[in-house]
């Protein structure tokens, strides 16, 4: 009787083990402590991703690659933050057209952003991971959106470098908006970092195209509307070390008047400025 409770005890440990190993994904944090040294332990700093979704709302095939963002956003929660850049031909307004798309989403940091990584003159839509660095080419990596997953889970996998914590306010009277972002890290880093402050509208109604259908109250998603310090922001420092602190304040006006105060959101963008690559994301509603 003690062998057979045994060994069904046995059976029971291999069953679960094994449930365990066939799981496609294994949850966050997702790591602070660098395999280069670093030596936090804790868990309240954890690397976030940024996702740009290059569109246009007479881009065809479009509401696909936005359909994809919001599916790897369900599976990510916070630690994915999406921005949708509407830059180029696909976002030209088309007042001519039947029915027309009026509407003029382009800006200049977006129209900097696609031009400065090629990704201006491709066919939309692209994407990029945390502006992934090809070491092989000395390019950043334009990502066909049915190659974002893979990209995002595996940079989810590297620990954290450095946090990122906003603090905004907002003046409705002059509509300006002021953000303070303090800049935590949690590893020695010795490129230059620069940190580059944005402001997005979530949830805008307007005309999209999608195939050969007009969707006329289509809900864009996380449309970069602006900057506060530039498309590339400024330095916060080189040979940064584990356990500095950077703090920054930064003013601006929100823009276009027709924006949605309840609906924009501060993004920060920490990175290297020798690769372009993203070390760390953030993002917080300017008006919780």
């Amino acid at each position: 009787m003690k062998n057979i409770l045994s060994k069904l005890v046995l059976a029971t440990g291999i069953a679960l083990m094994l449930g365990s190993i066939g799981c496609d994904k294994v949850e966050g944090p997702y790591g602070v402590k660098s395999s280069t040294g670093g030596t936090d332990t804790t868990d309240t700093i954890v690397r976030k991703v940024l996702l740009e979704d290059f569109t246009g709302h007479t881009c065809q095939a479009c509401p696909a690659s936005h359909a994809e963002a919001q599916r790897l956003k369900a599976i990510y929660g916070d630690r994915l933050i999406i921005m949708g850049v509407h830059a180029g031909f696909f976002a030209k307004p088309q007042p001519s057209y039947n029915p027309p798309f009026p509407a003029d989403f382009r800006t200049q940091v977006a129209t900097d952003i696609a031009t400065d990584f090629n990704v201006i003159n491709l066919p939309f839509p692209k994407g990029m991971v945390n502006r992934l660095y090809d070491s092989g080419t000395g390019v950043q990596k334009i990502l066909e959106y049915a190659d974002w997953e893979v990209n995002v889970d595996t940079m989810l996998q590297r620990a954290a470098d450095a946090g990122l914590d906003i603090t905004n306010s907002f003046s409705s009277g002059d509509s300006m908006m002021t953000a303070t972002i303090s800049v935590t890290m949690v590893n020695n880093y010795s490129n230059q970092l620069n940190l580059a402050v944005y402001f997005v509208e979530d949830s805008i109604v307007s005309p999209q195209k999608d195939g050969t259908n007009n969707i006329m109250n289509y809900v864009h998603r996380h449309m970069l509307r602006g900057t506060f310090n530039g498309t590339y922001g400024e330095s916060v420092g080189t040979g940064l070390t584990s356990g500095q602190e950077v703090t920054k304040t930064y003013s601006t006006k929100l823009t276009p008047t027709d924006a949605v105060v309840n609906q924009v959101y501060v993004y920060a963008l920490l990175f290297d400025n020798v690769t372009k690559q993203i070390v760390q994301v953030e993002e917080k509603k300017l008006i919780p």
